[in-house]
């Protein structure tokens, strides 16, 4: 039987951040890859996705590649990567590509950073076979099912739920789930009061083996970027202890947060969760990481 697995091939938010200071987690903004079996889909296309589509190169060698993609939105970091796709421009590969309907549609939006003022190349170039979709609510990609929810940030995302035969892995990059807490006012006089949120989300998250979400800031920086779209340690640590995944992974690091930062993070909130009650692992998404997307298995008992 199949495993589902998950690769990260762009971890950082907002603009690429390339250099020594974050070569641990990767410089690259999101592109993950998911593939169950045969089957693959893409989530976003932000500078990561030209290392995804260079790793294809090499393991297809030419041969036809058969794809979805969905964006959680189109702001820049998201999609910046998508001109420099290479599968893109092989006539022999075909995309199923799926973005939430707005006043343009995903194509005309990404044609748009590639237009004669921005890039030297327009998307006509790329000959691969694209259909290009805008029914997010929820789909199929081979055998693996998708579902989305609205998310707050500004411009608004899509989170999503994929399932495929065991595993259930959740996606939640650019959101900020303070600014739908239903008690706002205790969050107010007390950051790390429990925050109360709709049943509809937390059922969202509920039963994941993976949840990859947004964390870009401590609850110090957090506090100062009300409104920015992202969240904090305190946030992440709130909903995992609603929700129970059975392992959580931060992403969208911020660009100032150089590799010691990022650890800084994933440490707090790994002891804050294990001072919940929460044994889960928790750790920081890196680019180039592969995981099958599982419950993890405890370590074995001493003799």
């Amino acid at each position: 039987m199949s495993d589902l697995k998950v690769t990260f091939w762009g971890t950082r938010g907002s603009v690429p951040t390339p250099g020594r200071s974050t070569s641990k987690y990767g410089g690259n903004t999101t592109c993950i890859e998911v593939r169950y079996g045969d089957d693959i889909l893409v989530f976003d296309a932000g500078s990561g996705i030209r290392e995804m589509g260079v790793a294809w190169l090499n393991e297809f060698k030419g041969n036809p590649v058969q794809a979805t993609m969905a964006f959680t939105h189109v702001h820049w970091d998201h999609i910046q990567g998508f001109p420099f796709f290479p599968p893109a421009y092989m006539p022999q590969n075909k995309f199923t590509v799926y973005g939430e309907a707005r006043e343009s549609g995903v194509k005309e939006l990404l044609s748009g950073q590639m237009s004669g003022d921005y890039f030297p190349i327009q998307i006509s170039a790329m000959q691969a076979g694209m259909e290009f979709r805008t029914d997010v609510e929820q789909f199929k990609a081979g055998s693996i099912s998708v579902r989305s929810i609205p998310l707050p940030h500004p411009g608004r995302s899509l989170g999503f739920r994929v399932e495929a035969g065991s595993g259930v892995f959740v996606l939640a990059t650019d959101c900020e789930l303070d600014s739908i807490a239903t008690n706002p006012d205790d969050l107010e006089s007390d950051f790390t009061a429990p925050r109360q949120w709709d049943p509809e989300l937390l059922d969202f998250f509920r039963g994941a083996n993976l949840v990859l979400i947004d964390c870009q800031y401590t609850d110090e920086v957090c506090k100062t970027r009300v409104g920015w779209g992202h969240n904090s340690v305190a946030t992440i640590v709130d909903l995992c202890r609603q929700v129970h995944p059975d392992m959580v992974a931060i992403s969208h690091h911020d660009p100032q947060s150089n590799d010691q930062a990022v650890i800084r993070i994933a440490d707090d909130l790994a002891k804050r969760l294990h001072r919940e009650g929460e044994f889960g692992l928790a750790f920081a998404a890196r680019e180039g990481l592969t995981m099958k997307v599982a419950r993890p298995k405890p370590p074995p008992a001493l003799a």
